[in-house]
């Protein structure tokens, strides 16, 4: 196994960094992976929302009152090497902690936007707009990971995980979702070669399924596609659609059955992970 890992991937003191924690699946995930932290664990949370991570926080906290949990508002379209090692190295600080002091350093790139979803894609061409999306969703993600592993390097802590949250949308086109697809595609690769040069680092990409958050009413409420949007609002409406609290369920399941092959795509529906 990547890393080495022998006990059960909850339970250890963890360092956990996770971005768009202040609301829908990145609110879940903070709750009730945070509950099954080991004491002492620390939960860094990362998003523009300060009042939405202030929010999280009490949530955790009242579900594991053992751990800390760390909120530092950021708008990561606008950060850097520097900004994002600062942020890390301000995490371990607010908790009195140096990364040695972890069994487990675990990062989950949950962050990420929609993008334009009128127009085609061969209607796009504003390069600003492009450079900004791509700057939030894929410049952004890579570059806060590199520095997470500086903080962590190989044999800093017994156990690294890394988890990319993806879409079907990275493996097949939708329409007028291309900004969307093209990200998610992205970033699957990276995270591909990130495993295949890091044997020690544990890498997964969750796709999460159709979940109920703002970003499915976004769609519904903007796609050129009527087909897409007559398939949100029937699952929607025949409560078929994936909650926050299933694919949480879910992904923990996933990470504690430890079937996957490091760098692999696992979805939602998936069997036998």
């Amino acid at each position: 196994m990547p890393g080495g890992t022998l006990q059960p991937f909850w339970g250890q003191k963890t360092f956990c960094v996770l971005t768009g924690g202040s609301q829908g699946i990145g609110r879940r995930f903070a709750i009730e992976f945070g509950r099954k932290f080991g004491k002492e664990s620390v939960l860094l949370l990362l998003a523009r929302n300060a009042q939405g991570l202030q929010e999280t926080r009490a949530k955790v906290l009242e579900a594991n009152p053992d751990i800390t949990v760390v909120c530092i508002p950021t708008d990561l379209a606008k950060g850097g090497a520097e900004l994002f090692r600062s942020v890390i190295i301000n995490g371990l600080g607010e908790a009195k902690a140096a990364p040695g002091d972890f069994q487990l350093a675990f990062i989950v790139h949950n962050a990420g936007s929609l993008g334009n979803v009128g127009p085609g894609v061969a209607e796009m061409n504003d390069s600003e707009e492009w450079s900004e999306f791509l700057t939030l969703n894929i410049t952004s993600t890579a570059v806060l990971n590199s520095e997470f592993l500086k903080v962590f390097p190989e044999n800093s802590v017994p156990n690294r995980t890394v988890i990319n949250i993806t879409s079907l949308c990275a493996i097949q086109p939708f329409i007028s979702m291309g900004q969307y697809c093209v990200s998610k595609a992205a970033r699957e690769m990276f995270f591909k070669v990130l495993a295949e040069e890091n044997p020690s680092l544990d890498v997964l990409s969750y796709s999460p399924g159709p979940v109920d958050t703002d970003m499915t009413v976004s769609i519904i409420n903007n796609t050129r596609d009527a087909k897409a949007r007559q398939i949100f609002i029937d699952m929607k409406e025949k409560k078929t659609i994936v909650t926050c609290e299933q694919t949480t369920e879910r992904v923990m399941q996933v990470l504690s059955n430890k079937k996957y092959k490091s760098g692999q795509r696992v979805d939602y529906f998936d069997e036998g992970y």
